[in-house]
C-alpha cells in the first residue's frame, strides 16, 4: 500500500516511525451472479499487516466473456468503503506533559481513518464440471478522495494529514459456482 507519505512525514517530526511501504496479507470473501453477460456482486476483506490493518467492502459490476466451455474473462469495477489503521513505532524524544496525562497516553501507537474507495480488476475464472470455481484476479484499489479525518484510541484528531491510500493486488479465488449454456 502506498499514498500515505504525509502521515509518515507527520509522525517522523514527532520522533515516531512508519515505514515507507506497507504490506499486508488480505483475507476475505465475495460473491455475485451473472445476469446475461453482466456480473453483479460484492467483495469484502481485511488487511493484516505489521504496519497497516483494516478492511474494505465494495459493490462490483463487470462484463464477462466466455472462453472455451468453462473459462471466463471478467473486467470489473467497484465502489465501496475502507478503513485503515496505521501502526506507528518508535518513541518521541520529548513530549509535552499534558500529552502524558491525557487518556491516550504516550506514545501513540496507531492512527485510523476511513473513506470511499474505488477498485478495478481483471479476473480469469475456471468453472469445473463438479461445481468448483478457481480464479486469479489482478487489480488496483484507491481512495476516491483524500482521507483526513483521523482518530487515535477512539479520540477524534484535528488537523491531521490528508492521505490517499492505494495499492495493486493479486488475489487467488476459490469457491463454488457454475455456468449454463444460456449464458453464451
Amino acid at each position: 500500500m502506498s499514498g500515505y507519505g504525509r502521515l509518515r512525514d507527520s509522525v517522523q517530526v514527532a520522533g515516531l516511525s512508519l515505514p515507507s511501504t506497507a504490506t499486508a496479507v488480505t483475507l476475505g470473501g465475495g460473491g455475485g451472479g451473472y445476469l446475461g453477460r453482466v456480473f453483479v456482486g460484492g467483495t469484502g476483506e481485511t488487511y493484516l499487516g505489521s504496519t497497516v490493518r483494516g478492511g474494505m467492502g465494495a459493490g462490483l459490476i463487470g462484463y464477462f466473456w466466455r472462453w472455451k466451455e468453462r473459462w471466463v474473462f471478467l473486467p470489473v469495477l467497484g465502489v465501496g468503503g475502507a478503513g485503515y489503521t496505521f501502526l506507528v513505532g518508535g518513541r518521541p524524544a520529548e513530549a509535552d506533559f499534558s500529552q502524558a496525562t491525557t487518556g491516550g497516553g504516550l506514545p501513540p501507537r496507531s492512527f485510523s481513518t476511513s473513506g470511499v474507495i474505488g477498485t478495478g480488476l481483471l479476473a480469469v475464472q475456471y468453472f469445473s464440471p463438479k461445481g468448483w470455481l478457481i480464479g486469479l484476479q489482478a487489480g488496483y484499489e484507491r481512495a476516491l478522495s483524500e482521507l483526513g479525518d483521523w482518530s487515535a484510541a477512539g479520540i477524534a484528531l484535528k488537523r491531521g494529514p490528508a492521505i490517499t491510500p492505494q495499492r495493486f493486488y493479486v488475489r487467488f479465488a476459490i469457491g463454488g459456482g457454475g455456468l449454463s449454456s444460456s449464458q453464451e
